[in-house]
């Protein structure tokens, strides 16, 4: 069975359904893995403390319970706690309170979505794919399945760069069809995300101030040489293959494929024309004519004509060599491509399981433990034993990423205030607590749905079935249906019925995100992964420093600006949470005591209790706790610094 984040197709008298929500695989790691675990967090520990003493420091105070519950829901669900979420926590008075968050958490709806938003800024993931016959749904279906499952991390890398055939046979494949006719940038993307090092200036010359030569960068180019980027009738099948597609054409002649038809275009004149205009788009789809990822023997990446040093001769062709380390073995009978991914992905590449270990680290610390993470030099380390040992323990864990956010979350680093002095980039730190940081884009916007409504990720966008699972005529109507038809969708997961098409019934304001069908008063809003990726101009997202997805490095911004300012003070989130009907007033209409409902809105919004300066001023400002002045109250609160910092 698939998860919710995939779709399945029943026959039913509406036509076509959505599957409906199922929970992400349970946290629950082997006794032996658990182990490795706790001596991964007192390893950490010992690490940091060794170089804390050295430098006489200490670490910051410790975090109280609603601190500890702010930091660890907006770390692993991108969203601050809700009310009902934060008190619960506080109230437990079991000893171990806090590692059951934290594995509730990481078992959560919420830490898919986070992640997926995470990946999909290092994999700059666009909606509408570069170069493309069709956007990226299927990929981004993939990755949030891949995360849902808890699949390794070395293993979702090496399925991305194996990955051969069409995306809608190998979803996989979006990663490369991403960088459609960019093959050598493509090769600086992938060493600053994977390997921690920047090449990209040995593209096109030796590296003025590095290491690298421009040879280097084309012999480990070759491992893509033969990658091609075209029409999937390029590639070879196998009489399985084509049996396989052939058998799938035919269930375009079923008739519940004309009834999936008739069920969505009412007017049998338009829906017999849609049948055979659908069923000749599936037949171009099965003979090969899509966007597709392949290895050709016969093409090759030489060097470029123009190349200007002796070492080597323009146009020559090189063989292919890695770009630091040493050959790791694997079969020599494989593509080079799938010789790179076995190396790359392999748990005895150090730069690899170093490169996402400090990439993890820096996710919950705030930087990593040397700087710049896409561009690691070990001489600039200022703790080489706490970055050896979080690679190590990145291998040993075998690249569970959920595991080794629990071995974070659990160290004494973790658990100590934010530090509030302003460290530049060159500057050692040493990690007497995490780094005081500004939530991203996408955390800011999440939090505010979750202040918004009930469920926040009830609303998703519908990943399409792949070619693979077309199994009738309702799933291979649905199948190409959604590749002839762009338009932005949302699902309800809690029922598997669609809840808005973009135009028809219903208006899109992206800029707002607000679904508003026509005639009603109904409001869909979608956290930040449900989203068109990135979320489109003008929209909260952009003007809080979204990535716009085309580069690495420096793509988001957490930098502050007048549209900011002016989205935070009269904006759409602004404006539902400070009306009459918004949640948080729902939450305060069976409140009498204006001090209670004060203490309410700030455990909804800013996660803690009023401190006794406050409540002071809020007893001389809210005396009648009118509509108007616990309004301003919520909009003083969202317009303060503190509720977009992690302390």
């Amino acid at each position: 069975m698939r998860t919710f984040l995939t779709l399945l197709f029943t026959i039913c008298l509406s036509g076509v359904a959505y599957s409906v929500r199922t929970p992400p695989a349970p946290f629950n790691p082997s006794k032996e893995k658990v182990a490795i675990m706790r001596v991964a967090v007192q390893r950490i520990n010992q690490a940091v403390e060794q170089k804390l003493i050295e430098k006489n420091l200490n670490y910051n105070s410790g975090l109280n319970d609603f601190l500890f519950a702010r930091r660890v829901y907006v770390d692993l669900t991108g969203t601050i706690p809700s009310y009902e979420e934060l008190v619960t926590f506080v109230n437990r008075s079991v000893s171990n309170k806090r590692t059951y968050l934290i594995n509730q958490l990481l078992a959560s709806e919420g830490y898919v979505s986070h992640n997926y938003n995470y990946f999909a800024d290092l994999l700059r993931i666009q909606t509408k794919m570069q170069g493309g016959k069709i956007n990226s749904a299927l990929f981004t279906g993939w990755l949030k399945d891949s995360i849902h499952q808890d699949k390794p991390y070395n293993r979702l890398v090496y399925e991305m760069v194996s990955a051969s055939g069409s995306i809608l046979e190998n979803p996989a494949t979006g990663y490369l069809l991403r960088d459609k006719d960019m093959k050598l940038d493509h090769v600086a993307f992938m060493t600053k995300i994977f390997l921690a090092k920047d090449i990209a200036c040995a593209q096109c010359h030796d590296h003025p101030s590095e290491e690298w030569t421009q040879k280097e960068y084309y012999a480990f180019a070759s491992y893509l040489g033969e990658l091609e980027i075209g029409s999937g009738k390029n590639i070879k099948k196998s009489k399985k293959q084509k049996s396989m597609l052939a058998e799938k054409e035919k269930l375009t002649n079923h008739p519940t494929f004309r009834s999936a038809v008739r069920s969505k275009y009412k007017k049998f004149s338009v829906a017999d024309k849609k049948t055979k205009e659908l069923k000749a788009e599936f037949k171009d789809i099965t003979s090969g004519n899509h966007p597709s990822a392949f290895d050709n023997a016969k093409s090759n990446l030489p060097l470029p004509e123009d190349y200007q040093y002796d070492d080597a001769k323009p146009g020559e062709l090189l063989k292919p060599s890695f770009i630091v380390g040493r050959s790791l073995g694997g079969s020599t009978k494989k593509s080079k491509r799938e010789q790179l991914a076995y190396w790359l992905a392999h748990p005895d590449n150090g730069w690899f399981s170093l490169a996402i270990a400090n990439r993890m680290w820096a996710r919950y610390m705030g930087r990593g433990v040397v700087e710049p993470l896409h561009d690691v030099k070990m001489k600039n380390c200022p703790n080489p034993a706490l970055l050896k040992t979080l690679a190590e323990v990145m291998v040993a864990l075998d690249f569970d990423l959920r595991a080794f956010s629990w071995v974070i979350l659990h160290t004494n680093a973790y658990n100590r205030l934010a530090s509030r002095k302003k460290i530049d980039e060159k500057e050692d730190y040493l990690f007497p607590g995490p780094i005081l940081r500004r939530m991203s884009a996408e955390q800011i916007w999440d939090s505010l749905v979750t202040l918004m409504v009930k469920d926040p990720l009830r609303y998703r966008q519908p990943s399409p079935i792949s070619l693979a699972e077309v199994n009738d005529g309702w799933s291979a109507f649905h199948f190409v249906d959604n590749l002839t038809d762009e338009k932005y969708r949302l699902v309800d997961s809690s029922t598997g019925n669609l809840v808005l098409t973009e135009g028809d019934d219903y208006t899109a304001s992206y800029e707002q995100t607000l679904m508003t069908k026509k005639g009603k008063k109904s409001i869909i809003l979608a956290r930040a992964s449900e989203l068109p990726q990135p979320a489109p101009a003008g929209h909260f997202l952009q003007k809080f420093g979204q990535s716009e997805r085309l580069f690495v490095v420096g793509a988001s911004s957490k930098v502050g600006s007048v549209p900011q300012l002016m989205e935070l003070m009269n904006g759409f989130p602004t404006e539902v949470l400070t009306g009459k009907d918004s949640l948080l007033f729902q939450k305060l209409q069976s409140i009498a005591d204006p001090r209670k409902k004060a203490e309410v809105v700030f455990l909804s919004i800013l996660n803690r209790k009023p401190t006794e300066d406050e409540k002071e001023l809020l007893l001389q400002e809210m005396e009648n706790s009118t509509s108007e002045e616990l309004s301003d109250l919520i909009w003083a609160l969202l317009n303060t610094p503190e509720f977009f910092f992690i302390k």
